[in-house]
């Protein structure tokens, strides 16, 4: 193993360790009848699979949060590339719909490392859960930019409801991958209904007097 890579992996413990994301010990979920919850740990094979559903599993943040724009709870914690030390952040996000771009029953998933550069490849992955419904899924952050670059992102389609979800993985640079550990957030997804821009339209003026 070489240098970088012992350097790696200490970190990762250190810091899964820090914020309690160990995924060798299967925690008990916070909320073990959420429906649909154990169909989505039968979908995670890989370890980091796993521990993102176990991070998702045990959080706290299974209740409604509104809102269109919603960041994830705390920034993940990132190694393996960074300005000064391997170490570094990357926000997540999700936006609900609807909007021009995603629908009602949708939420686009997305990331943003705080190391600069060229992002060449996509390693993340989005693990969800709609509490209300038990719809689940483990999907990458496979869209691209109109340029053909990764952009982070995927829109899915998740169904009205509370959806809790868990994004990790890695963001392959020119000259370092960056190894992304698993961070949770909880989203409101309403059911479909008109753009807020077509709700909002006035009526007619009346027609004048003849």
């Amino acid at each position: 193993m070489s240098v970088m890579r012992r350097t790696i992996a200490a970190a990762t413990v250190g810091i899964a360790a820090t914020f309690g994301l160990s995924g060798t010990a299967a925690a008990e979920p916070a909320t073990p009848d959420v429906p649909g919850l154990a169909e989505l740990r039968t979908q995670a094979d890989k370890p980091e699979e796993k521990a993102a559903v176990e991070a998702l599993a045990t959080s706290t943040v299974l209740h409604d949060v509104a809102g269109a724009y919603t960041p994830f709870l705390y920034t993940a914690p990132t190694v393996g590339c960074g300005t000064v030390a391997p170490v570094t952040l990357t926000l997540a996000s999700g936006t609900t719909g609807p909007t021009a771009e995603v629908k009602a029953n949708e939420i686009s998933f997305q990331a943003l490392s705080a190391y600069p550069g060229v992002v060449k490849s996509s390693g993340l992955n989005v693990a969800w859960i709609n509490t209300n419904t038990g719809a689940s899924g483990i999907l990458p952050l496979d869209g691209v930019t109109d340029g053909g670059y990764p952009a982070l992102n995927k829109v899915v389609t998740t169904g009205p409801g509370t959806v809790v979800a868990s994004i990790f993985g890695t963001v392959g640079y020119t000259n370092a991958t960056c190894y992304v550990l698993p961070t949770v957030g909880s989203f409101f997804v309403p059911e479909e209904g008109p753009l807020p821009a077509e709700a909002a339209q006035p009526a007619p003026a009346p027609a004048p007097p003849a």
